[in-house]
């Protein structure tokens, strides 16, 4: 099992398939679509071949099964593509291709598009970034060739870990907003409005007695988070912040809410999940299962780029929502979901003031390391944190039910947790994923019990939770999915 070598030979392949392209007309659409997904296909090689040279020494089997995996992937799909583009062009030849030969051509040419999708993934799931940050010529590459999956996530940890002087002030009048139903001397904490007539989610951050270091985190995640390639990650572009520290001691940070959902988004109030969750909105079932994996992806991507969220929970969730006619008795339009109500956090490296919620809902999403008293302090806040409280919503999509409903009328009431209190959420939480099973699959209910259990365990090292998210979390719910979609096309 050499990857290395087997790296080499499928850059080889691609090296004769250009070869043989130059001998094709160049003016065919099939034959240009060839040429540029070869170069995308090369750089992810390059990519490959650049991470196994620098850390074969250290890969575990695991990780070169997958690689390997991967490998055979491509280069049997670029085997057949060669096959499909033979060396003589004489005139039967040319009859066969324009008949059949470019139909099974552009088949190939969506595998290589589905490879390259899964690889970048692959890239981070095994945290090659960190290793191969000076190969800058090879993303720049990748933005020539109009591929914006793996840069999006590169380019969000470069800002993550650049110096607050490197990143952009976006400052924004709270006038220029068009605030139509709210009162601009009471606004609410998160509202939708409008910012030079295009459709924005604003969220407030709240600042201490002015404290200047709050303010500095409120604005660095305005730079960090600015970047129109984010709603590819399921994250929303930051426009800026608007201050409104006189009055409130608060911070807006405006958000673009992107494309389609823009003109869905004109009702009143912010459209999450958890509010869809109480309307007991009509959600089909490939609709709960994209949501389930938009958000998983959201949450790998955060974590592959540096970054925390440490407040998921469905009311983070921006989800727009076409009904249709009020009395329709069909399945609503459900949009692309986005994850907002991030903390001015910081990267996973630093070490976290966050106390636990206080809020008896809230506090039931989170890890119960989180779940404490006022007085308990969160040591460090990593993937196990955010990973944990994933599980919690996938169980809300699993019953259609948000956790305020599910815990009700049992449980602690009171503000102040109780003792024992965070097992007892934690040991509820894990009874509703194993009946979980007849309502979303046995899959779906093991993604959920992964996120709620292998993140409680002890000693497990972030890398070990990060392959075990990605194995038992992600790729079924993306295979899941995709099930749906084959079945769709057929």
């Amino acid at each position: 099992m050499d990857v290395l070598s087997t790296t080499k030979d499928a850059i080889e392949l691609v090296v004769l398939l250009y070869e043989r392209y130059s001998d094709y007309k160049e003016s065919d659409k099939t034959i240009k679509s060839i040429y540029t997904r070869l170069d995308g296909v090369q750089v992810r090689l390059e990519l490959f071949e650049e991470y196994i040279f620098t850390a074969k020494s250290n890969l575990r089997f695991r990780q070169v099964k997958i690689l390997f995996k991967s490998l055979e992937n491509i280069t049997d799909i670029l085997h057949e593509l060669l096959e499909r583009l033979p060396a003589s062009i004489n005139v039967s030849k040319k009859i066969a291709w324009a008949a059949w030969g470019k139909r099974r051509v552009e088949r190939l040419l969506s595998d290589l598009a589905a490879w390259d999708e899964e690889t970048y993934r692959t890239i981070f799931t095994l945290d090659m970034l960190s290793q191969i940050r000076g190969q800058d010529s090879l993303y720049q590459r990748l933005f020539d060739t109009g591929d914006h999956s793996l840069t999006a996530t590169w380019s969000l940890s470069r800002r993550i870990h650049s110096s607050d002087d490197a990143l952009p002030n976006l400052p924004i009048s709270l006038s220029d907003i068009d605030i139509t139903y709210e009162s601009s001397t009471n606004l609410s904490d998160r509202f939708l409005s409008t910012l030079n007539s295009k459709l924005v989610y604003l969220e407030a951050h709240y600042v201490t007695n002015g404290e200047k270091s709050q303010k500095q985190a409120i604005e660095r995640i305005a730079g960090v988070f600015r970047s129109p390639d984010l709603p590819s990650m399921h994250l929303l572009s930051c426009l800026g912040f608007a201050e409104n520290y006189v009055s409130l001691g608060r911070c807006f940070l405006v958000y673009q809410v992107p494309g389609p959902d823009a003109e869905t988004g004109k009702a009143e109030g912010v459209p999450t999940l958890a509010s869809a969750l109480d309307r007991e909105v009509r959600m089909s079932l490939e609709d709960r299962f994209r949501v389930a994996t938009e958000i998983t992806m959201a949450v790998m991507e955060i974590h592959a780029a540096g970054w925390v969220h440490k407040n998921i929970r469905s009311d983070n969730i921006l989800l727009f929502i076409d009904e249709g006619k009020k009395g329709t008795k069909r399945d609503a339009r459900i949009g692309t979901a986005y994850l907002v109500g991030f903390e001015a956090a910081r990267p996973q490296v630093q070490i976290s003031d966050q106390r636990p919620e206080s809020d008896l809902v809230k506090r039931r999403y989170h890890h119960p390391d989180r779940q404490g008293g006022q007085d308990t302090m969160v040591e460090k806040f990593d993937i196990r944190y955010d990973m944990y409280s994933l599980g919690a919503v996938l169980i809300e999509i699993g019953y259609r039910k948000t956790l305020r409903r599910i815990f009700a009328a049992r449980g602690n009431q009171q503000e102040e947790p109780l003792p024992g209190e965070a097992e007892e959420n934690h040991k509820r939480l894990v009874d509703y994923g194993h009946r979980l099973g007849d309502k979303m699959g046995s899959k779906y209910a093991n993604a959920a019990l992964t996120c709620l259990t292998k993140s409680t365990q002890k000693g497990k090292t972030t890398v070990v939770l990060r392959e075990e998210f990605y194995d038992d979390v992600l790729l079924p719910l993306k295979q899941i999915l995709e099930g749906f979609q084959v079945k769709a096309s057929k």
